[in-house]
């Protein structure tokens, strides 16, 4: 189905880069936005319309080592869901890249007409000052009035009043920073009319005014909360406004705030991923990993929310409803009709929240002391070999092949937060991701971790601890409902044993060197084990010369096993080199000739990369090209370390 689509932008659609290395799409026409992650930056420019993503997933792979699933598919349908793509809604529902829900799309705030924006941006700067003005006018000039039946209808104008100052403050605060609305439009949002300025320009800013933007929304909301304050109605309906626009569980300004903030997008998923059992140990031991600190702050922050939300339900809500009610038995006519109604209205839905609340924190407590048995979810048996296409380790195998593999892996299901595997731990499994997304968290000690890597559809982990006795060098977190192709150590040696003519146990072991040179201990583990099998082993006896100074370089060199010594022109030892070191990198950088020999000292398995693929490893990974550089350079330096080849 890969082949079936070719996603292009619309044409109307702008798309810049931010400085924190994701990219803003906006598209004033219909004044529609998406933000990418980092992780999907690089594929936006791929997607004009002329490729498949087929043909996307393939240079991709060929421009970075690997293809990057999960953030290819969640690009595709946040931008479906965004309507920024110019192919038709059903050919991507059929291709299963468009899952919209309908209860969302009704919440959804609707455009019922657009015209365009002639607000000069002096002007807008002003209504930064004009309206809070307005509001300590008010807070001056008015006393707070009773509540009167007058207030039900009232109530949808202060919301009107809400939503309108805080997407006017948004748009104000986008023209100063030199992102004016294009557009005009009357919006339908629960159902309240307001005409306000396209706001969703502010995707295209950078991280510090789009703060600011998110700021001035809840500044609008506030203001709007202290013109209304004399109204009880006015007032109640600004509250609701500002409360929703406070939580940050939802697609608000607040949430958009601590997303900006902490670099991640996918915030609110890591909160409902963290909350639970594994958060309430870890604030229980004092020991907060620097990389949870957003998600706790977060979580802390919901709770808040919740208890603020509550009070205001039931401490207001309810209170209000009683008042309402002696409102109608004081007043007569269609004031007491009002007044009833309003008070039947307040009574059926303040209920509804607490009800929400309540059974969610049932579930949550169920989970937590009675967690469901990942082992009760496996099966037997995977008979889709396309899953074992996507793996580097088994992307080249034949049909039969494949099918020896699939017969002694199984499925297993692991529910969002659960810790699929630790670091530290010993491990014998090795895994690739079927469906959902895992989160991979390394750290030198428990108290600073962080996010390494985020992975998905087609992804694999857990390669390198299949060797006897190895050490999983990193926790993978399942961030979604996430089902997993499994492989266990006893069912890999068959398959070792069944398949013929690819030696897995040299991969692996090239793997597990890769990942304790200090030149590549920094990859993810996605690209690591996607470099691991561009390497080539090559077992070299004692004494012979693997490069000879002056001759022309075209090969990389990482010791897997064993050692060298680095000689000079004339012979003299410079310094020996064993596992985990590499040479032949100035050659390759300098376009240069052998700069010394390297002569092993023992029976030495060493793992070499092609002049080709060296390169193209490095122009996919800034970082490594800097490690790499940075070796160079210690090496041929002023005073260098070692002359090395």
């Amino acid at each position: 189905m890969l082949d079936q689509v070719r996603p292009g932008l619309l044409p109307t659609a702008e798309v810049r880069k931010r400085s924190d290395g994701t990219e803003g799409i906006y598209d004033a026409d219909s004044g529609n936005s998406f933000e990418t992650a980092p992780d999907q930056a690089n594929l936006v420019t791929l997607f004009d319309g002329k490729r498949s993503l087929l043909e996307i997933s393939a240079e991709y792979l060929n421009r970075y080592g690997f293809v990057p699933f999960a953030a290819l598919d969640d690009l595709m349908r946040g931008l479906a869901d965004a309507d920024l793509l110019h192919d038709p809604p059903d050919s991507l529902q059929r291709v299963g890249m468009m899952d919209r829900n309908s209860f969302i799309e009704v919440l959804a705030p609707r455009s019922l007409f657009r015209m365009r924006d002639l607000w000069p941006t002096p002007l807008r700067a002003l209504e930064l000052f004009a309206f809070p003005a307005l509001a300590a006018w008010v807070q001056l000039n008015f006393a707070p009035r009773a509540l009167s039946a007058i207030d039900v209808g009232l109530f949808y104008l202060g919301a009107v009043l809400a939503l309108t100052l805080r997407d006017r403050f948004k748009a104000a605060v986008c023209a100063v920073f030199g992102f004016p609305p294009r557009r005009t439009q009357l919006v339908s949002a629960l159902g309240i009319l307001h005409v306000v300025p396209d706001h969703a320009v502010a995707v295209l800013m950078d991280r510090r005014p789009r703060v600011l933007a998110h700021l001035a929304a809840l500044a609008g909301a506030g203001t709007a909360l202290a013109i209304s304050s004399p109204w009880p109605g006015l007032w109640a309906g600004a509250l609701l406004v500002l409360l929703i626009d406070l939580c940050p569980m939802v697609h608000s300004s607040m949430s958009g705030i601590l997303s900006t903030l902490s670099g991640q997008l996918n915030l609110r998923d890591h909160v409902r991923a963290y909350v639970g059992l594994p958060l309430i140990k870890k604030i229980l031991s004092f020991k907060l990993p620097r990389g949870d600190r957003a998600i706790f702050f977060s979580a802390m922050l919901s709770m808040v929310w919740v208890g603020a939300f509550l009070f205001v339900v039931l401490g207001l809500g309810l209170p209000t409803a009683v008042q309402l009610i002696h409102v109608g038995v004081r007043d007569a006519g269609w004031h007491t009709v009002v007044a009833y109604s309003g008070a039947v209205a307040l009574f059926a839905l303040c209920p509804l929240p607490l009800l929400v609340l309540v059974s969610q924190l049932i579930e949550s407590m169920f989970s937590m002391l009675w967690p469901p048995d990942p082992l009760a979810k496996r099966s037997r048996g995977v008979s889709d070999l396309s899953v074992f296409r996507s793996i580097p380790l088994f992307s080249k195998l034949s049909d039969a092949d494949l099918a020896a593999i699939a017969a002694q892996s199984r499925e297993v299901t692991y529910d969002a937060g659960h810790a699929i595997v630790e670091q530290g731990s010993v491990g014998s499994t090795f895994y690739s991701v079927r469906r959902g997304v895992v989160v991979v968290e390394r750290g030198e000690t428990a108290e600073h971790t962080r996010v390494v890597a985020r992975l998905g559809t087609g992804d694999c982990f857990g390669e390198t601890a299949m060797l006897k006795d190895g050490l999983r060098t990193a926790t993978v977190r399942a961030l979604t409902q996430t089902t997993l192709i499994e492989l266990a150590t006893e069912a890999f040696e068959k398959v070792v044993a069944t398949v013929g003519g690819v030696d897995f146990a040299q991969v692996l072991r090239a793997a597990s060197a890769i990942g304790k040179s200090r030149l590549f201990k920094e990859l993810p583990p996605e690209r690591l084990s996607s470099l691991a099998t561009r390497f080539l082993p090559r077992s070299v006896p004692a004494g012979t010369d693997v490069v000879k100074f002056g001759e022309e370089g075209n090969e990389f060199f990482l010791v897997a096993k064993g050692s060298v010594d680095v000689l000079a022109p004339d012979g003299k030892k410079l310094v020996s080199l064993g596992d985990g070191e590499v040479f032949g990198e100035i050659a390759l950088l300098r376009n240069v000739p052998r700069t010394a020999t390297v002569r092993t000292t023992s029976d030495t398995l060493l793992l070499v990369l092609s002049r080709e693929v060296f390169l193209s490893a490095l122009q996919a990974d800034l970082s490594l090209s800097e490690r790499v550089e940075a070796i160079a350079i210690e090496r041929t330096g002023p005073h260098p370390i070692l002359p090395a080849s």
